[in-house]
């Protein structure tokens, strides 16, 4: 009889993914829509007369935020397929608003037996889409205007905070975003790129090309996903880290979430529901005793530096 790490695992049998496909089309052409909605909106092109134009008008968002989530989504995919984890191709979601889509998932099925597979698994996602938006997110800004702002930003205190918007509420004054400033997320490698690589000053901001925006997006998104709570990606990497205690993490990141909903963007107060409602705080066990390798140890390390160079919000000051 063979040893158990050499028996054959038996091949499953795998029907096209039609319904993977069709989501990836309908996503196609959601992006589509809306970075035309952005570019026409901002400036960036003129209102195309056909469907056809408009379309191509929002190919530059399309193309890059897509890039960005196809790299994160086959990066799991790929590794779990590594470790002999049944997973599904990715099920991108279409939505008729904001940015287009909702992001993508893959379905693993069964445990991930070991804890360097699950660092694996965890970060590969994260670290393949960050990969690809940094050099969109330079190509982005090289394309994007600067301009003179008659307010200071304020990166912290963030203008869809839910201090912002209860001191406007209370001081009945103007809705901080309809300023039409700072809206976009301010990821600290971003504010970053702006200042050292591209020196915009004290009373300058950047109004953003469709890539510099769709790649501001992919940070973000990437942020999200690196939360240490539950079965999101950051949360498989702290399993692999800390094993049961893991879950007093996620707990003590899910109130770090509803910090940034205070101070930053109420879009936090969203996550922070779902984290704790749909995610949860615990993970499945890993009963291999099998310890953290030193290269999954870097690993890990590179994972803590992409979720802070891509979280928001960010003091400015020392700037």
């Amino acid at each position: 009889m063979r040893p158990a790490e050499e028996a054959v695992v038996p091949a499953i049998r795998r029907r096209f993914p039609w319904t993977n496909l069709l989501l990836f089309v309908a996503t196609v052409v959601s992006t589509l829509w809306t970075g035309a909605v952005f570019s026409v909106g901002s400036g960036w092109t003129e209102e195309p007369d056909t469907l056809g134009g408009l379309l191509i008008a929002g190919l530059p968002f399309s193309a890059s935020l897509l890039g960005i989530l196809v790299a994160h989504e086959m990066g799991h995919f790929l590794t779990a397929r590594h470790h002999r984890v049944d997973a599904t191709w990715p099920y991108f979601i279409p939505v008729p608003f904001g940015i287009g889509t909702l992001g993508a998932v893959i379905r693993m099925r069964g445990r991930i037996g070991t804890r360097n597979a699950l660092v694996d698994i965890g970060a590969s996602g994260p670290i393949a889409g960050f990969v690809v938006a940094v050099p969109l997110l330079l190509l982005g800004i090289s394309l994007s205007r600067i301009e003179p702002i008659e307010v200071a930003p304020n990166y912290f205190f963030g203008n869809l905070s839910l201090l912002r918007m209860a001191e406007a509420w209370l001081t009945d004054s103007w809705p901080p975003w309809k300023a039409g400033l700072f809206m976009e997320p301010q990821p600290l490698l971003y504010v970053l790129v702006k200042k050292w690589v591209f020196g915009v000053g004290p009373m300058e901001d950047v109004l953003v090309h469709p890539v510099a925006f769709a790649a501001v997006i992919g940070l973000y998104v990437t942020a999200l996903n690196l939360i240490p709570i539950g079965q999101l990606d950051g949360g498989h990497v702290a399993y692999a880290v800390f094993g049961r205690r893991a879950r007093k993490v996620g707990e003590a990141a899910s109130y770090l979430v509803l910090a940034l909903a205070i101070f930053s963007s109420v879009g936090w107060l969203v996550w922070f529901f779902f984290a704790r409602r749909f995610v949860g705080l615990g993970h499945p066990p890993v009963d291999s005793p099998e310890p953290l390798s030193p290269g999954r140890r870097v690993v890990v390390a590179l994972t803590v530096l992409v979720f802070l160079l891509t979280l928001t919000p960010v003091a400015a000051d020392w700037l």
